[in-house]
């Protein structure tokens, strides 16, 4: 396989992707490199400006920071500037069957959910101050001592002798630049056409399965988002065949709405939830400043790792439908600590990068599948959606650990295998069961009323009725 290969003092190291899961692997390969006493060379290329308003600056991102990425930038000493956090949002509100459910930050001792824009804004939008968040991150991997250059990456090239330093196509297409480096790293999403290029090197990486989305950031205006929205991130999850639940997320002036289907979206998802009865009379049916349709990973990459060469972020591995941000955190510190204490070889990536990604995301995604399923099943019936909201309603004990799972479920800040636990809670299972008895029996009740019967007929008429 080639040995064993090291980063070692002036070692270049090049980054394909200036986002977040770039700008924290240097974060972090530069403070593990200064703990081990040697100087590295790191570069950063990325072809975008999150400097520019819209798509020219955009990441394709919602931008909601949760309070434990929130938490584990104050503990490298990351501190997100007031100026670039457009929103400090107040809980979520689940919008089930016509009812609704708030979960606010302070019941569960959170205060940290920011929203953010990831470019300077949206398309056609004027800020006095520069409010990207990506940009701030860039800045801060630039003053970590990173080179950056403001160009694409087209190709990437194995030498003959696997050993050797890798080579990176850059630049203008009609006079390509070359880049030798001791390890590159992919850090460019899965919203680009380099995942097919790493798959043609033959190193054995197979892309992630994706899911294309639907995003838009809409101006209302501050009163508007204010009187229709408030300061909370709402969640609606519909019976509709083909979306599977949307949020839309207050954002100062703005709204980001972003779409989730059962299938790949389609132009029809946007006009079918302006058709919501929740959504109705609270959004114009006008065009959006600003939307796209970007992909998000539905499944763990495969070998995202070779000699010299290592992918991180949700090219990489990245939490079932939650915290984007967060696994490029993670798979940043991941293979920086790699790459530094164990070597930048296959064998070596494999054992600890890879291995400990799949423990801390891959896995636990497994969990992950399996509640979002269960969301939908519940969300589909009129019967077991009441049934949940009843009783996160009623404030008792079984009401509080219901609310904690719906709360993590939506807002990220455990792993679904956590969630999974709480769902097993002998008592919240009883109580779920009694509240469908109840609402079984006061349907039954109600049936029978309006028909004028007791009899068995009316019961049965219910249970057709209702489709249970």
């Amino acid at each position: 396989m080639g040995g064993h290969l090291s980063l070692t003092d002036g070692s270049r190291v090049a980054v394909i992707g200036g986002g977040p899961a770039g700008s924290f692997f240097v974060h972090f390969i530069q403070k593990f490199a200064a703990q081990k006493g040697i100087e590295l060379s790191v570069t950063i290329f990325d072809g975008k400006d999150f400097l520019q308003p819209g798509p020219l600056g955009c990441n394709l991102c919602a931008g909601v920071i949760a309070e434990s990425l929130n938490d584990k930038l104050k503990e490298e000493g990351i501190f997100l500037p007031e100026k670039r956090i457009i929103n400090r949002v107040d809980g979520y509100c689940l919008h089930v069957g016509g009812d609704h459910l708030h979960l606010s930050c302070a019941e569960n001792q959170k205060y940290s959910i920011a929203t953010v824009f990831r470019g300077n804004g949206p398309r056609y939008s004027s800020f006095p101050e520069i409010i990207s968040f990506d940009d701030f991150l860039l800045s801060w991997a630039r003053d970590r001592g990173a080179e950056v250059i403001s160009q694409p990456v087209w190709n990437i090239e194995f030498a003959e002798d696997k050993p050797s330093p890798l080579t990176i196509h850059f630049g203008e297409k009609s006079n390509l630049q070359e880049f030798e480096a001791d390890l590159v790293v992919g850090a460019f999403g899965v919203n680009t056409f380099l995942l097919k290029k790493i798959q043609n090197l033959n190193a054995g990486y197979r892309p992630p399965s994706t899911l294309i989305t639907y995003q838009a950031e809409v101006k209302l205006g501050r009163a508007n988002v204010w009187e229709h929205f408030g300061n909370t991130i709402h969640v609606y999850m519909s019976k509709s065949r083909t979306l599977r639940y949307a949020t839309v997320i207050p954002k100062g002036d703005y709204i980001t709405i972003t779409l989730i289907g059962k299938k790949d979206a389609t132009k029809n998802i946007y006009p079918e939830f302006l058709s919501l009865s929740e959504i109705r009379e609270k959004i114009p049916s006008f065009r959006p400043q600003c939307f796209c349709f970007p992909r998000i990973a539905v499944s763990p990459s495969k070998k995202p790792f070779g000699h010299r060469l290592v992918i991180i972020g949700d090219a990489s591995f990245s939490r079932h439908y939650k915290n984007g941000l967060e696994s490029a955190f993670l798979t940043a510190k991941l293979a920086a600590e790699t790459a530094l204490y164990h070597g930048v070889d296959s064998d070596s990536l494999s054992g600890y990068y890879y291995r400990k990604a799949k423990k801390h995301i891959i896995n636990d995604n497994y969990y992950g599948r399996f509640l979002f399923f269960l969301n939908d099943v519940i969300s589909s019936s009129s019967l077991l959606s009441q049934s949940h909201l009843s009783l996160a309603k009623d404030g008792k004990r079984a009401s509080k650990k219901l609310r904690s799972m719906l709360w993590n479920m939506f807002a990220g800040n455990i792993p679904y295998k956590e969630i999974f636990r709480i769902s097993l809670d002998l008592k919240l299972q009883i109580a779920l069961l009694k509240k469908i008895a109840s609402l079984i029996f006061q349907k039954v009740k109600a049936t029978c009323a309006s028909l004028g019967k007791t009899s068995i007929d009316a019961i049965i008429l219910f249970f057709l009725w209702s489709g249970i």
